[in-house]
């Protein structure tokens, strides 16, 4: 019975740390979702209603400055979860040590929800560009081949074999890898962090125009991130002991 309690206390003590972190910032993420969403979509409209349409959908894609709209997205989100990080530690101090949660637990629920803030913009990144592609297909004209025409297309395009990488699967991983490691930056609340989530995030920005085939460059991101996750979790770990 006394485990039980104590197991729904820890519970409620858990969602409270999500809940004050949510609160701060969750709405500010779906601000910047919406704003990317609808930028992009000015974009792609305004070429699809020009003289001289896109021969691809990788060519309206590049035409489109999507990767910009992407990577501006990735920066602010990120400004966001620092600071929701930077607030949490300063003015809710009191807030957390009442809950009686420890460095290393307070440490996981940031990084799980800044993994599915950043999830959250790969995967709305994803879902524009494939609504893109059905539109392309209605308004060029070409019906029965929307699967040939998307294989090719995020196969050719640099940025949309980034997010999507098909059947490659070290991709999948790259892309896992680069999540986590700005998580971990993120929940980690270090005043030296920002040197390391710029450099993550020109390197990020680096991968994703990098030429597809080139997968040297993916082992240096993912040894990069590996490193970097790395470090976090044993600093840590170093501050706990210290506690």
């Amino acid at each position: 019975m006394i485990e039980k309690k104590y197991k729904i206390q820890k519970s409620r003590e858990w969602w409270s740390v999500w809940a004050l972190l949510s609160r701060s910032s969750f709405y500010k993420v779906l601000a910047v979702l919406l704003l990317m969403v609808l930028g992009e979509c000015i974009s792609f409209w305004r070429i699809l209603r020009g003289d001289s349409r896109p021969d691809s959908l990788e060519e309206l894609v590049s035409g489109s400055g999507a990767f910009v709209f992407f990577m501006a997205a990735l920066g602010v989100i990120l400004l966001i979860l620092v600071w929701t990080v930077g607030q949490a530690e300063e003015k809710s101090q009191n807030t957390l040590m009442r809950l009686k949660l420890s460095g290393q637990e307070i440490f996981y629920i940031r990084t799980v929800y800044c993994t599915l803030c950043l999830t959250l913009l790969f995967s709305v990144q994803i879902i524009v560009i494939l609504f893109t592609a059905e539109i392309y297909e209605k308004v060029v004209g070409t019906p029965g081949l929307p699967q040939q025409f998307l294989f090719l297309a995020f196969y050719r395009n640099e940025f949309l074999h980034g997010l999507l990488p098909m059947a490659e699967t070290g991709k999948w991983a790259r892309n896992l890898l680069l999540i986590l490691a700005f998580a971990v930056e993120t929940a980690g609340s270090r005043k030296t962090g920002a040197v390391t989530l710029i450099s993550l995030f020109v390197l990020a920005a680096a991968w994703f125009i990098s030429p597809v085939g080139m997968g040297y460059r993916d082992g240096i991101v993912d040894f990069v991130c590996i490193v970097v996750i790395g470090a976090d979790i044993l600093q840590m770990l170093l501050s706990r002991e210290q506690e």
